[in-house]
């Protein structure tokens, strides 16, 4: 099923909207959810590679999964609109907790590339948008992230396609600083999971590396898998040095989403 997460009169506001939606895949049985942000340079979003793909295989671990199709594109990928879908993403997948048989104290991000620079950013800018939704307020802090060879910083080593889109063209060092990850971990941060490979030329490993370090400084629970070739984009990397990272991801989730051995599916 595929949710239009935005009313019809916030769409009319900003008919943008129209185009962000959920894509559902709930198995229900009260278990944890992971709110899933493909990559796409924040230009598009790559659901076939790093969406589908990772909620079938989430589903079939025993996790409730939602693709989001956040906001993208020039303009309508600017900060803080993909922020805002985030969310917004939160406020109705815990809104829709007892009718969809979902856990909504344990909701997860899982993000790549671009979509790992914004799981990650928002992590670190949550309270900021935690904001009334049909007459409940939410937590919006995720119970733990899952960062595939994510965009973290908005410095030197960035994408730079992602921060012209995400920030503007002319973005000076303020705006780069306040959007790179890295500079903005405190101890509220939640517990990550992150993986990146060495070879990767379109998001240099150091992004991972120095979310890491961050995290170590401010002793946030978090883990780092280094792989030596892969490039950059490979998903599920079948085949590749990195093949096996979902299954220590999942094995971090369960971790922090309290699940016991008998309910592993």
């Amino acid at each position: 099923m595929i949710y239009n997460i935005y009313t019809k009169k916030e769409i009319k506001e900003r008919p943008q909207r129209k185009k962000v939606t959920l894509e559902s895949y709930v198995i229900g049985k009260n278990a944890p959810t992971v709110i899933i942000c493909p990559g796409g340079a924040y230009k598009f979003v790559s659901d076939s590679n790093e969406g589908k793909p990772f909620a079938e295989k989430l589903n079939a671990e025993g996790y409730n999964a939602f693709v989001l199709f956040y906001s993208v594109g020039s303009g309508n990928g600017r900060f803080p609109y993909p922020l805002l879908d985030v969310a917004r993403a939160m406020q109705f997948v815990k809104s829709k907790a007892d009718e969809l048989n979902i856990n909504a104290d344990e909701i997860n991000l899982m993000g790549s590339s671009a979509g790992g620079h914004l799981c990650a950013f928002f992590a670190s800018q949550y309270k900021r948008f935690e904001k009334e939704y049909n007459g409940e307020s939410y937590s919006l802090k995720p119970k733990s992230l899952v960062l595939c060879y994510p965009v973290i910083t908005m410095g030197e080593l960035t994408h730079k396609v992602s921060r012209k889109i995400f920030l503007g063209a002319f973005s000076g060092k303020t705006e780069r600083e306040k959007a790179s990850v890295e500079l903005n971990i405190t101890s509220d941060y939640p517990p990550t999971f992150m993986w990146h490979n060495k070879d990767d030329t379109s998001v240099p490993a150091e992004n991972s590396i120095m979310l890491h370090e961050a995290l170590d400084k401010t002793n946030i629970q978090n883990e780092i898998h280094l792989y030596e070739n892969g490039g950059h984009g490979i998903g599920l990397a079948k085949g590749a040095d990195a093949e096996g990272w979902i299954e220590k991801a999942i094995a971090f989730l369960d971790k922090n989403n309290g699940k016991l051995p008998s309910e592993l599916i």
